[in-house]
């Protein structure tokens, strides 16, 4: 078919045409007005105590903190294990989660071959204000260390022995996350049109066959 044809059966079936045109506008209007999704990624340190009687986890792993890293971030879950994630770049916008917290155990190894030896929490945050993002973080902070605290109490752990965390910063840095509102209107106009022009040639070469099949 060619362009003047496709002209043609545009004006034979300008109703489709109209039809499309609408459906196109209200996708263009759609992907242009995404609500904003600001999002925070920091890791909370565990600090194991100082005291030269037990050696660095470095030097014997019996020592390391990884098992403590697993109870607090069950406790953040409300009892649940954490997510599991193939690698430590996973985020929570990736995975279609624009609004709330995620407390996780990184993994340092790869999808087939996980390493959840970490001594540190990974924690995002995600919402539509970048105050909130920074309220729920700071939140989080405070959470994980009231989590220590309560473990510890518990086992009537003296306080020069005991678990700290510390956020590896202060000041996360907040990213806005969203694309181009442009590229998403030109992608949603184009496939909208590509659409209805594919639907009218297909309507119009049936309505030729049908005129040979009946000449």
């Amino acid at each position: 078919m060619t362009s003047g044809d496709l002209i043609g059966a545009s004006l034979r079936w300008w109703y489709v045409v109209l039809v499309g045109a609408v459906l196109s506008l209200g996708g263009v209007y759609v992907a242009t007005h995404q609500p904003t999704v600001y999002w925070t990624q920091f890791n909370v340190l565990l600090i194991g105590p100082k005291d030269p009687e037990f050696p660095n986890y470095l030097e014997d792993p019996r020592f390391t903190l990884y098992p403590v890293v697993g109870v607090v971030v069950s406790d953040l879950n409300g009892g649940k294990p954490g997510m599991d994630t193939a690698s430590t770049d996973t985020n929570m916008v990736g995975q279609g989660i624009d609004d709330g917290v995620q407390v996780r155990v990184p993994n340092l190894g790869t999808q087939w071959r996980r390493d959840l030896s970490s001594s540190h929490l990974d924690v995002q945050v995600a919402a539509a204000d970048p105050d909130e993002v920074e309220r729920r973080a700071d939140a989080t902070v405070d959470a994980i260390a009231a989590s220590l605290e309560e473990r510890q109490d518990e086992l009537r752990i003296v306080p020069g022995m005991r678990v700290t965390s510390i956020p590896a910063t202060k000041d996360p840095t907040i990213y806005q996350v969203g694309g181009s509102r442009m590229r998403a209107a030109g992608a949603s106009g184009m496939s909208g049109a590509a659409l209805t022009f594919i639907l009218v040639a297909w309507l119009d070469r049936r309505r030729a066959r049908r005129a040979s099949a009946h000449a």
